[in-house]
């Protein structure tokens, strides 16, 4: 996960940045508790599904598994999440994956159901089976920075570790309790940690990694064999970048095209064949944290930034962006485009919300009185956490269903009401949101 600004303001010799005073901890604290309490008031007419679950330790990275399992005379559906953790001191990490029921459609969400000491909605009330269980833990050295399953074999699991080491892992070589770390291969190129991590999804086992060293190394792990020990060096390592690696992904559609952003306020888009970059801009006025090529609008990226403002490009003409989603109040850190329904973008932030853009609304007209809400384009602000967005995902299979996971060890998993993302024609009365 990308710093903050103010992380790396810390870091910086030439800065000093005062520390909060108590007075001002406890004022920030009692905003966010009275925020919170809102939020909480507000749920049952904002929600079709909400579960929360309290993790051990908190997680910096998620991802919903591409299966789900259907089960007879059940209300629900079993779905797998991958998660890692972020401990204290010397306690053990590990690479998890969870089992997560969530209900089939059942018609209406009365708001009187909601269960408000399990803060959940959506078909859970009444219900004895667990709604989310750890299934598997396999032992990881050090902090779980970012995992991601290969799409073409989602039993193979690649990890960014505090080390600046990769590490790949068969998730079917390992028993459910797992008592040494053993990671099927490593990669070795980077000399700094990192969070950018992106499997190919066109050549199976090609892999895409980012670093604090401001490098790229492009791994295609089919050239294991059990001979080297284990471990692959690099087949190509991009020097791109001025400043810090943030985030790497691969074109959804074009297989030797992949993108880049860095601390340097830099978007570039990288051919393979060349290993240069092709198209660069400056994208924002300060760090860029995240990019998300669209999934269907092959010219289509977004960006996100420590300026909190997300930025739409069309890759065709680098000279002028194309719009700035204004929404959040500190850094964007992650973005995600819907899987079902195209014009919608998800981002996350340090300011503990996740906003859901419609881009189709952009340039609407408004009342004084919606103005006041934001920009047309925000369709959604999920504020069910108190402390920073570590990462998000959207459910492959149901839609409008995402997971999110903040510092403060809370797991969330949540769908947004029909009514709000207009797929259904019920309208919430506006005396029941305070």
């Amino acid at each position: 996960m990308p710093r903050s600004e103010d992380e790396d303001l810390m870091d910086d010799d030439d800065v000093e940045v005062e520390p909060a005073s108590a007075e001002e901890q406890i004022v920030t604290e009692k905003l966010i508790n009275e925020e919170y309490k809102t939020w909480k008031k507000n749920a049952p007419f904002l929600y079709d599904i909400i579960m929360s679950t309290a993790l051990e330790w908190p997680t910096l990275t998620t991802q919903w598994f591409p299966d789900k399992q259907e089960h007879e005379g059940k209300n629900y559906c079993t779905h797998r999440l991958l998660i890692g953790t972020h401990t204290s001191g010397e306690r053990q990490n590990y690479l998890q994956i969870a089992d997560v029921q969530l209900p089939k459609p059942m018609g209406d969400i009365d708001p009187k159901d909601y269960d408000e000491t399990r803060e959940e909605i959506g078909g859970y009330t009444g219900s004895d089976e667990a709604r989310f269980t750890i299934k598997q833990r396999i032992v990881h050295e050090g902090e779980v920075n970012k995992a991601r399953y290969m799409p073409q074999k989602p039993d193979v699991i690649a990890t960014m570790s505090v080390s600046g080491a990769v590490y790949v892992f068969d998730r079917t070589k390992h028993e459910l309790e797992s008592t040494r770390f053993k990671p099927q291969i490593r990669l070795e190129g980077h000399g700094k940690e990192g969070y950018g991590l992106d499997w190919s999804p066109k050549l199976e086992g090609h892999l895409l990694t980012g670093s604090e060293d401001t490098t790229i190394c492009q791994w295609d792990i089919t050239s294991y064999s059990r001979s080297n020990n284990s471990v692959i060096q690099p087949i190509k390592t991009y020097n791109l970048h001025q400043s810090i690696v943030n985030d790497v992904r691969w074109h959804p559609t074009h297989s030797t095209l992949f993108g880049s952003v860095s601390d340097d306020r830099t978007l570039k888009v990288t051919d393979t064949r060349t290993g240069t970059a092709g198209h660069s801009v400056v994208a924002h006025t300060d760090a860029v944290n995240s990019l998300a090529f669209h999934p269907v609008s092959q010219y289509t990226i977004a960006t996100g930034s420590a300026d909190k403002t997300v930025a739409l490009w069309d890759l065709r003409n680098f000279k002028h962006q194309l719009h700035s989603l204004d929404g959040h109040q500190g850094d964007v850190l992650n973005l995600q485009w819907h899987p079902h329904d195209e014009p919608i973008l998800a981002s996350s932030s340090t300011d503990r919300r996740i906003i859901f853009w419609d881009l189709t609304k952009i340039g609407e007209e408004q009342t004084p009185e919606d103005q006041e809400d934001g920009p047309p384009e925000l369709l959604f602000m999920h504020g069910g956490h108190t402390n920073r967005v570590s990462d998000f995902a959207w459910n492959p299979h149901d839609p409008w269903v995402m997971a999110s996971a903040a510092e403060d060890n809370l797991l969330q998993i949540w769908r947004v009401a029909g009514a709000i993302v207009g797929k259904d024609d019920e309208e919430i009365p506006e005396e029941e949101l305070m």
